[in-house]
């Protein structure tokens, strides 16, 4: 709101400027003067319809991130579960966080578009879907979840690493593990769940998001990555001679992995 009123403030300076330099360089009839004055006004309507827009897109935004990240606190309380009961909250949970992804990618590209174009044709599907957390907690059915395609909600998250969009990442990535703990893409969704934590600065998390792949997926092709990754994590936290042991390990077992170059730039950097 703040930002809004201070771009209008600035907005209706720059209108007054503008007509009184329009006024003392030219010869201007009160027609023009009239017609000048209702293109600017014009203008700033457009420009406040704009901040509006951007500014309930962002709130949608925030909201569903605060559930979301409610949902992955809550999917990493019951990982492990093993009574029926706590299994088929995890597929509601994972469900509802499906659910929340696809409206905060909407919503995300409404913003963009918005903020390059000014407007954008809103999709059925945003809209429809696009209620408050507090008020959406319908019951989500089994047959949801049973149809979840595993590789394509690993793709999503990927796609979401690439994005930048790490705590997308996070709970999609924490939804496959506890749905598909032994598909053939679970070490390297492991892996990609410690990225995506790493990728917001969680570096103690992220440290252990990593070991798991070193712990669970040794067979792993992610593994020399995980390592790699728990150094650099271990630095951020200014473990130094920890993250020194951790790069040394890593390249005495890996020695020719790109991972084991990567290592040795990291110990060889001032």
């Amino acid at each position: 709101m703040k930002r809004r009123d201070l771009a209008l403030r600035i907005l209706s300076v720059f209108i007054n400027v503008y007509i009184f330099s329009f006024l003392t360089v030219s010869c201007a009839t009160k027609k023009d003067l009239v017609e000048l004055r209702t293109e600017l006004y014009d203008r700033n309507d457009k420009v406040e319809s704009r901040l509006l827009s951007i500014e309930h897109t962002t709130a949608s935004i925030d909201s569903l991130l605060r559930e979301q990240n409610r949902l992955t606190q809550s999917l990493r309380a019951l990982m492990g579960a093993q009574s029926q009961e706590q299994l088929d909250n995890i597929s509601l949970i994972a469900a509802r966080q499906d659910e929340i992804n696809q409206l905060l990618r909407g919503l995300l590209d409404k913003l963009q578009l918005i903020q390059l174009y000014g407007t954008v044709e809103t999709k059925p599907s945003v809209e429809k879907t696009s209620q408050t957390p507090e008020t959406s907690n319908l019951p989500v059915s089994s047959a949801v979840t049973s149809k979840v395609n595993p590789e394509k909600l690993y793709d999503s998250a990927l796609e979401d690493i690439r994005n930048y969009r790490f705590q997308l990442a996070e709970s999609r990535f924490l939804s496959f593990l506890m749905q598909f703990p032994k598909h053939e893409l679970a070490g390297n969704a492991q892996y990609w769940l410690g990225e995506a934590v790493y990728g917001q600065k969680k570096y103690n998390l992220a440290i252990t998001e990593f070991e798991k792949v070193l712990k669970n997926y040794k067979k792993s092709i992610k593994v020399p990555a995980a390592m790699l990754k728990i150094g650099y994590a271990q630095f951020e936290l200014e473990k130094t001679k920890t993250a020194i042991n951790t790069l040394n390990r890593l390249i005495k077992s890996y020695p020719k992995s790109q991972e084991a170059r990567l290592a040795r730039e990291r110990l060889n950097a001032p």
